[in-house]
């Protein structure tokens, strides 16, 4: 069975999804692992949200990804700022991800099925990135997504459950010991 090069970190509207992703950024580090990509975490305001902070999990950097429409309808309720797209394009970019163990993207949804938002990047990190990508998704929307890639070798995993967070460092743990592997059997075989 192939390794897995993709996660989808489901779970339902606003059940933790972000909060757990992040928890699995920390937990990698702590394991030794380099972790890059985007958090987007609610903001809200006398209980209503309002939008979603972009945090560039490399450096840490804060700034306003989303903001409520006065006008949205309900699957575009918020718009994206032009620095939090930005930033977002910038933390999922080739050189951002390079050396990344773990590449974390929130949220992969309509947006992105649609063909916008993060899913040039997702699309092109799935192709040359030599890490594990973990999608924070909507529970509803995971079959359609894990369809839309269907030849890359995925898995679905529960944010809510908290032993998911040590399913993803075992596969990284897997994923660092098979090219440990396959780098000692290029050697052996250049001698």
């Amino acid at each position: 069975m192939a390794q897995s090069k993709l996660i989808l970190w489901n779970g339902a509207r606003h059940s933790g999804k972000t909060t757990a992703a992040g928890e699995v950024a920390e937990r990698a580090r702590s394991e030794g692992f380099s972790v890059a990509g985007l958090l987007a975490p609610s903001l809200y305001r006398n209980g209503k949200l309002i939008g979603f902070d972009g945090v560039d999990l490399r450096d840490g950097t804060r700034i306003s990804l989303a903001s409520l429409k006065r006008d949205g309808d309900e699957t575009e309720r918020f718009a994206f700022t032009a620095a939090g797209f930005r930033l977002g394009i910038t933390a999922l970019s080739p050189a951002a991800t390079k050396s990344a163990d773990l590449i974390i993207v929130d949220e992969f949804g309509p947006l992105e099925m649609g063909g916008d938002g993060w899913r040039k990047s997702v699309d092109s990190l799935l192709a040359s990135a030599d890490a594990l990508l973990l999608l924070v998704v909507r529970q509803e929307l995971s079959n359609q997504i894990q369809k839309l890639y269907a030849t890359i070798p995925s898995r679905q995993l529960a944010a809510s459950e908290p032993e998911s967070i040590s399913k993803v460092v075992t596969m990284l743990n897997d994923r660092r010991n098979c090219s440990a592997s396959a780098g000692m059997e290029q050697e052996r075989r250049k001698s």
